[in-house]
């Protein structure tokens, strides 16, 4: 007969199984949440009204959750990731600044912090028991406030680029509506002088009047073609009406898509555009075929200076370095070189049963690099 205790991987020193710690920690979830509450409403934090409550809430239960999973298993895991990308837009909507979510996640950090030490303290878990709900605790609370960050951004960014086009239209109305009229009101003048002269029997015009003519019908002409610029909507949509269709093409058999793009196209080389459509269609490609995901989130940013993507899906992921090392990652050294050619850097962020996240950072210049 083999040796109990310390010869099984989920149980600590003294054979209490992993599972009582993961017990014991669940038990104390209401307990966190209600403290959770209390301290954000001592620092009158716009996170505990209404809606924005609803939110905090089913995000820490999910964070906590997905700490006593990770005890339970011996090894952090992350779930939900895919379902956090509205929550900076979702503030900004609410009024609440993205620093309150920083001081949330980190009054959270410390309650649950604190009961997981007592609760190992407790079973007298092993250190690498704590570690992974720790872990998973960091990197719960981290995607968030990231995803929150990019969200919460794009979000300003979104509408500064409104009131832009706002202020372009309200210019274009104000060229059409005065300057337009005046300049169509000198030239209708002008024909009426070349009628009189006509009627009189004098088919000619004097010189400085035909230059005049010529000079206001130049104008006219180039502040209806103004007019027509400062209408004319952004491109904006065009990378994601790619993706959108890239994503029709793989049928109703895959995963749930979500795609947002947000920005102003027009902002990024053609070359640049195409790259990154190639790029992150392949991260879909490899999702849909082979990571056997439930959901399937693309989220890209596109500001003046740069443009910021990820493909993040909850399949059951790889071991990066194991992929390259045995020689199965063309895939991803061909991702490398398209990311290098526009100047970019791109990170994939995977292991096995914790989905893939692959992120893109591409700068915009003046001239995009060439091969």
């Amino acid at each position: 007969m083999g040796s109990t205790g310390s010869s099984e991987p989920n149980h600590n020193a003294e054979g209490a199984p992993a599972t009582d710690f993961s017990a014991l920690f669940t038990a104390r979830i209401p307990d966190i949440v209600a403290r959770y509450y209390e301290q954000l409403d001592e620092i009158s934090s716009p996170l505990i009204s209404g809606v924005a409550w609803e939110q905090c809430e089913l995000q820490a239960r999910r964070i906590l959750d997905d700490c006593a999973r990770s005890l339970a298993a011996g090894r952090a895991m992350v779930t939900h990731v895919t379902d956090v990308f509205d929550l900076g837009t979702e503030r900004v909507r609410q009024g609440a600044h993205i620093t309150h979510s920083m001081r949330a996640g980190s009054i959270l950090s410390d309650l649950t912090m604190t009961a997981l030490s007592e609760c190992a303290i407790q079973v007298d878990a092993r250190q690498s028991e704590l570690l992974a709900a720790v872990r998973a605790l960091h990197q719960g609370i981290g995607l968030r406030l990231e995803s929150g960050s990019i969200g919460y951004d794009a979000f300003l960014l979104q509408r500064v680029q409104e009131a832009h086009e706002q202020g372009q239209h309200r210019l274009a109305r104000e060229i059409h509506d005065h300057i337009g009229n005046s300049v169509s009101l000198a030239l209708r003048r002008i024909e009426l002088f070349e009628l009189e002269r006509e009627k009189a029997g004098d088919d000619s015009v004097p010189r400085h009047v035909q230059l005049a003519k010529d000079a206001i019908l130049e104008t006219l002409s180039r502040s209806r073609e103004l007019v027509t610029e400062l209408r004319r909507s952004g491109v904006g949509g065009s990378l994601e009406t790619a993706l959108r269709g890239f994503a029709a093409s793989l049928g109703e058999s895959g995963a749930p898509l979500q795609i947002s793009v947000r920005g102003n196209d027009e902002w990024v080389p053609s070359a640049v555009v195409e790259e990154l459509f190639i790029m992150v269609r392949e991260c879909l490609r490899n999702a849909h075929t082979h990571a056997g995901a439930a959901n399937i989130v693309v989220h890209i940013d596109i500001t003046p200076r740069e443009i910021q993507a990820e493909v993040i899906d909850d399949g059951k992921g790889f071991d990066v370095e194991a992929l390259r090392a045995g020689g199965h990652g063309n895939g991803l050294l061909i991702m490398q070189e398209r990311s290098d050619l526009v100047g970019g850097r791109v990170h994939i962020d995977s292991a096995p049963d914790r989905g893939t996240r692959v992120t893109f950072s591409i700068p915009i210049t003046q001239e995009s690099p060439t091969a």
